[in-house]
């Protein structure tokens, strides 16, 4: 059943398939977690949007309808509405980065791992760009998650956000220019 695509399996999941709902929830946790996690910028939040997230997945999947577009964005879409309407009740912004997060144990030489000096200059640099992304508006900061960290194109954007191609080319643009300018700032500052 894993090797079953999207389609399949909604249509089995719409039909209460739990086996099919399983497979698609172990193909889309990490990439969601990953967006909602972004988003929220809290692991605690982003596991309960997740739950939340594929509650809705589970509970809407008759209305997916395949000629209005494809699984993938639809999932993305529902992670976004539950994202927007948790952040527009409680507008949670706290970093989400941490140094227990980034791993930093201590390298193994022999086996060319870096050195902790290089790693906490990674989570320094790390923890800069989520403090930036997160100061960024929701708007924003959707288009570029959903880009550059789930690696989707615009056109799969603009199918999650409804929104399109050439708006989400454009915000993206402006995100980019205000996340140069935000780390460039940082960087004079000495952070």
């Amino acid at each position: 059943m894993t090797s079953l695509p999207d389609d399949t399996l909604i249509e089995r999941v719409a039909g209460g398939d739990a086996d099919a709902f399983s497979v698609l929830y172990r193909r889309y946790e990490r990439p969601v977690f990953a967006v909602l996690l972004r988003l929220g910028g809290q692991r605690a939040l982003a596991e309960e949007w997740l739950q939340e997230a594929f509650t809705r997945v589970w509970l809407a999947a008759r209305s997916h309808d395949p000629a209005r577009g494809q699984v993938k964005p639809w999932i993305y879409a529902i992670a976004l509405n539950t994202a927007r309407s948790e952040l527009g009740r409680k507008r949670h912004r706290t970093p989400h980065v941490s140094l227990d997060a980034a791993e930093m144990d201590l390298p193994d030489g022999a086996a060319g791992e870096p050195s902790l000096a290089a790693r906490l200059d990674a989570a320094k640099r790390a923890q800069a760009l989520a403090d930036a992304l997160l100061e960024l508006p929701d708007y924003l900061r959707e288009v570029v998650v959903l880009r550059c960290s789930r690696e989707l194109s615009f056109a799969e954007i603009a199918e999650a956000t409804g929104s399109p191609q050439g708006t989400l080319k454009s915000r993206f643009h402006r995100a980019m220019l205000a996340l140069r300018a935000r780390l460039g700032r940082g960087e004079a500052d000495g952070q």
